[in-house]
């Protein structure tokens, strides 16, 4: 199964960077995501993005060491591994 990263760069001067890439694997697809945060803000916070008080499963928000929202990601399954119906 593939494995899709998406990930939101909140940048407001210039406009938001989306980014997207296949891994093979979730634990692959975070650390991707991660790294592209740290190099943005090496002390960046991963939080679990909340709505309504309920956890968004598999979307992180990054916040930079000033507490300033950095951008998102989420890593989620391909829907085009699924079988046709």
């Amino acid at each position: 199964m593939k494995i899709i990263l998406i990930l939101v760069l909140f940048n407001m001067q210039s406009g938001s960077e989306v980014i997207t890439a296949e891994f093979d694997d979730v634990k692959a697809c975070e650390l991707a995501g991660q790294r592209t945060f740290q190099g943005v803000s090496p002390e960046v916070e991963m939080r679990a993005l909340e709505s309504a008080g309920a956890t968004i499963a598999g979307t992180v928000i990054a916040h930079g060491d000033d507490g300033a929202e950095l951008g998102m990601f989420s890593c989620n399954p391909s829907r085009s591994d699924r079988g046709s119906g």
